[in-house]
């Protein structure tokens, strides 16, 4: 009887992650912003507008989810998100995006690291000796393939819709889905701990979440590690929309379909497939950990990820080429990323995890800031010199990484 209810929370778990990343504008968020008159200076920009929302919101956030109540704080998310959806439908300016990412950005900040520390009070609370990376994994494999179904389905709206500002609107049924879903989750993962909100106690939460991150060595370290490769892969990610766009006038495969049809097409497909071998790749991480150690293979992935992108610097008007670098770089993030939430748990106290793992987003979120309008920038000049530079900027980690962790072995 447990274990049939172990299975039906696990697999809540799953369609939560699915039906949150039915996000059927994201596979053309960068061509809408385009489209509206913006340059990708500007678009650096908007993301480092986000950026700076959930770099603010991040560790309170945490703070509110770890003492009055998870649940309470993804019900919040989920309306912010909504909001947001609403005014990027509504809006046609740079400053009207700006407003509606500042919503957008307050839905990832009280949402990221939450349902993470979810999970892992449900695996307590019910003694469930999976190992925290299998379970993730497979929960973020449902995530994987919502995204997969989401870059599918898409294609049809993109081509129907009038516009693809319609994507926005559209995206707010599976949310309203999702807010409800939590609802049905139980009472005793909310983890409410104050009735009151008491601002000095909250300041104090604060301050106290930041020393405990950067005062243990260990935990300072995954920290950085974790947040680094995750900015400098939001950085670049959605960088591969204006290559297709670039590339679809020499791959027109249907006579009855424009460039601009086909553009939107070969996007929606290429994500699918990347997606869904993303969700493979998370489903089957905890494996890899046979394979080795995990804290070698999460730092050999700065090199190969960085090889990738250098080489990608030399066939940006390859469409196979592009595919497969952009490919490999989703597997190897949703191979790591379990491994690395894993260590993080273990590492951290059991009443402090929402607080890490907003400490890590936070972080990941002061690089966006920082680096976005600078590549959105370089973007503008050449493609091929955005890969480059962010490709030799992950085998210089590496190699200083390696030569450190050397340094330390042989004190």
């Amino acid at each position: 009887m447990n274990e049939r209810k172990h299975k039906k929370q696990i697999v809540k778990f799953g369609f939560y992650g699915l039906l949150k990343n039915l996000r059927f504008f994201e596979p053309y968020m960068i061509i809408f912003f385009t489209m509206s008159g913006l340059s990708l200076f500007h678009v650096g920009l908007l993301y480092s507008i986000r950026e700076v929302i959930v770099y603010v919101f991040e560790i309170p956030s945490g703070v509110i989810a770890d003492r009055y109540g998870k649940k309470t704080e993804l019900y919040a998310c989920f309306i912010f998100y909504i909001i947001s959806f609403v005014i990027f439908f509504l809006g046609s300016s740079f400053f009207i995006f700006a407003v509606a990412m500042v919503f957008y950005a307050l839905g990832e900040a009280f949402r990221s690291g939450t349902h993470k520390s979810i999970i892992m009070a449900y695996l307590d609370q019910e003694e469930i000796k999976d190992s925290k990376s299998k379970v993730y994994g497979t929960t973020r494999s449902y995530s994987l393939i919502g995204s997969t179904i989401m870059s599918l389905i898409s294609i049809v709206f993109v081509l129907y819709l009038p516009e693809i500002r319609y994507l926005f609107l559209i995206a707010i049924v599976p949310y309203t889905l999702d807010l409800l879903l939590i609802m049905s989750y139980p009472d005793s993962l909310n983890e409410r701990h104050d009735s009151d909100f008491k601002f000095k106690e909250f300041i104090t939460h604060n301050i106290e979440s930041i020393k405990y991150a950067f005062s243990h060595w260990k935990i300072t370290g995954l920290l950085l590690n974790a947040s680094s490769y995750q900015a400098g892969f939001k950085s670049i990610k959605d960088y591969i929309q204006p290559l297709i766009v670039s590339m679809a006038l020499g791959f027109m495969v249907f006579d009855t379909l424009n460039e601009d049809e086909h553009s939107k097409i070969y996007i929606g497909v290429i994500y699918a497939v990347i997606y869904l071998a993303s969700a493979y790749a998370s489903k089957q991480a905890h494996r890899v950990e046979q394979m080795g150690s995990p804290k070698k293979i999460v730092q050999f992935m700065w090199l190969f990820s960085g090889v990738l992108l250098i080489l990608l610097s030399a066939f940006t008007g390859s469409i196979l080429v592009v595919f497969l670098v952009f490919l490999f770089l989703y597997v190897f993030l949703n191979i790591r990323r379990p491994l690395m939430v894993q260590r993080l748990g273990d590492a951290v106290d059991s009443n402090k995890r929402a607080s890490m793992l907003s400490v890590e987003a936070q972080t990941t979120s002061l690089l966006v800031a920082i680096f976005a309008p600078v590549i959105g920038l370089i973007a503008d000049y050449s493609m091929s010199l955005l890969f480059s530079i962010v490709g030799s900027v992950m085998v210089v980690i590496f190699i200083s990484s390696t030569l450190f962790t050397r340094q330390q072995n042989a004190q």
